[in-house]
């Protein structure tokens, strides 16, 4: 018995290590994201001495860009989790489901529709078609009956394709290929009014009350309504959230890939598929990926950037090689 103890405590102060450790990276982060940037005048120390060209640069530029960074990666990397938990798959994401092209056609057709209008509308047409066409794609994937796991991101990734392809030929035909080669460029320097992202806040709320619900949901609907769960209304609230946080980032800063694909494998390695116990721990350490990659990409050719979708693309893709290889090595779905 105080073996086993000893052994809780051990794992439980390893836990608290790697929490404390990631929060202060987090912090780190934060602090170098807000002072780099082409405006050299903007400085801990003028900030400090409340320099005005320094203080509005940082109010009106830096702040909001760095949160939009946060508030972006935290909340695809939280709707990878929840996708994730309520389809029982650990290959599903935004990115590998068709639900970010989805957005990408919803935002072309109110352009086309209704012309020039405030990005709230992009937002509601990016939800609607992210939400139908990923309820679409989860309801054809339960009926093919995959014998591996890592085909659903192959199958995944052929929807979102064709998605796109249409996309694509609906904006030929309408003359619009410069509206999609501009919002399929994932960058945090379109905008530098980024308030729409607070939308992100309240699915992000409803994530952490809901998120002992999801991980129920993910244990399969027998043995949900077994303890008194609303298997329906859980699983199309966890699509509800995630469409919204899949739409209100791609209409701010593009598509951002691989997010919600990696993190939370990255954070299941050591929490398993408890959505409560992880989903902090998802949020920060999507927070820190992003903002690693967006610092990369401020300074490879500084003082101008590089896209971070780009930056984001590469090393996701690795490190998605790299899960995907270790899951097929050990056996793992």
């Amino acid at each position: 018995m105080q073996t086993l103890k000893v052994t809780k405590d051990k794992k439980v102060n390893g836990v608290t290590i790697k929490r404390i450790s990631l929060f202060l990276i987090f912090i780190i982060l934060t602090v170098l994201s807000l002072m780099i940037g082409a405006d050299n005048n903007v400085t801990i120390g003028n900030l400090i001495k409340m320099d005005d060209t320094a203080g509005q640069t940082f109010i009106i530029s830096r702040a909001p860009r760095t949160i939009a960074i946060i508030l972006t990666a935290s909340g695809l990397s939280i709707a990878g989790l929840i996708m994730q938990a309520i389809s029982r798959n650990k290959f599903m994401s935004p990115s590998t489901s068709g639900t970010t092209d989805a957005a990408m056609l919803g935002v072309l057709l109110s352009y086309l529709l209704i012309g020039k209008q405030p990005h709230i509308i992009q937002v509601i047409f990016a939800f609607i078609f992210a939400l139908c066409s990923t309820i679409l794609f989860m309801t054809v994937l339960n009926k093919i009956k995959l014998r591996d796991a890592v085909y659903v991101p192959l199958v995944g990734m052929m929807y979102g394709a064709i998605i796109k392809a249409f996309t694509t030929a609906i904006a030929y035909h309408f003359g619009a290929l410069q509206i999609v080669s501009i919002i399929s460029l994932g960058t945090f320097n379109r905008f530098t009014n980024f308030n729409l992202l607070y939308i992100v806040l309240v699915p992000l709320f409803l994530s952490v009350i809901y998120a002992t619900r999801f991980s129920i949901a993910g244990m399969g609907e027998d043995f949900s309504k077994g303890l008194g769960l609303n298997y329906k209304r859980t699983i199309f609230l966890g699509l509800c959230i995630i469409a919204v946080i899949s739409a209100a980032s791609f209409v701010t800063v593009g598509p951002i890939t691989f997010v919600g694909l990696i993190i939370p494998n990255m954070v299941s390695a050591f929490y398993g598929d408890d959505v409560k116990k992880s989903i902090f721990d998802v949020a920060v350490l999507g927070a820190v990926f992003v903002l690693l990659c967006d610092i990369f990409s401020r300074l490879i050719i500084y003082p101008y950037e590089v896209a971070v979708g780009f930056t984001i693309g590469i090393v996701g893709g690795l490190i998605f090689l790299i899960i995907l290889f270790r899951r097929i090595k050990y056996g793992k779905q």
